[in-house]
């Protein structure tokens, strides 16, 4: 029977992110896809092309097609595993199968390695929900505001509960827009509240304005402001590691 084809988008997480030091591999990496119905395919290699020659090294964004014989429909989960002696820590995942698409992410360290010592060598990243939310970050203009190292993690909070992101920043600028999608997240209801959370080794210190979010299941879109101009970091001489703005 003919094949069919996954297209699986990977983000590695930055250097010294989840205060992981060096978070990229060397190793080979296999990817299985799991459907709702529990078929699953085989394990699919994610081998290197002339445009990702060198993939998983630390903050990249790298894109492989695939093939197996099973189109499991609506998809689940997907099963990252690595074979070798190098460890990797995975920010977030996509997965386009002929059925279905599947966005998951890294909401605290998810670190594979090939030393059953340090971590173990598979990881399961599964569907939170249904939902999609636009997220606008503003930088703000005060000196000093932007950060060259801070690693933050978003929950997003509403009447029906939370949901929470993978990382939003790195390096940012002064002044700076970040727009971030995120889908197949749960459904919170009307957004209320975002908190932030800063990472270890994100000690260089980053002052957001406000944070916009915008629900796409119902169009709300919720500005929450920085009121107390509160610096965030990783090290508390420097910033809280912990910022809720509210609308």
């Amino acid at each position: 029977r003919p094949k069919v084809q996954y297209v699986v988008t990977t983000k590695t997480a930055p250097k010294y992110a989840y205060g992981h030091s060096a978070p990229g591999t060397n190793d080979k990496v296999h990817a299985t896809v799991i459907g709702k119905n529990g078929v699953s395919t085989n394990r699919m290699r994610l081998e290197p092309s002339s445009i990702f020659y060198d993939p998983f090294t630390a903050g990249a964004t790298d894109t492989f097609t695939v093939e197996d014989y099973f189109d499991v429909g609506a998809i689940a989960c997907v099963q990252f595993d690595i074979n070798g002696k190098d460890s990797w820590v995975i920010d977030r995942a996509e997965v386009q199968g002929p059925s279905d698409k599947l966005n998951v992410y890294s909401t605290e360290r998810v670190l594979l390695s090939a030393d059953s010592s340090e971590a173990p060598s598979f990881a399961k990243l599964c569907r939170a929900g249904a939902a999609g939310y636009d997220v606008r970050v503003k930088t703000s203009d005060d000196n000093d505001s932007g950060s060259n190292k801070i690693f933050v993690r978003m929950e997003i909070e509403g009447g029906k509960g939370t949901t929470t992101t993978s990382l939003i920043n790195n390096k940012v600028d002064k002044g700076e827009l970040t727009d971030y999608r995120y889908e197949d997240l749960a459904n919170v209801g009307k957004v209320q509240c975002v908190t932030l959370t800063a990472y270890p080794n994100g000690d260089d210190a980053w002052k957001p304005s406000y944070v916009e979010v915008v629900a796409l299941y119902n169009g709300n879109v919720v500005n929450m402001n920085n009121v107390g101009h509160e610096f965030m970091s990783s090290d508390p001489s420097e910033g809280v590691s912990l910022l809720k703005l509210c609308k």
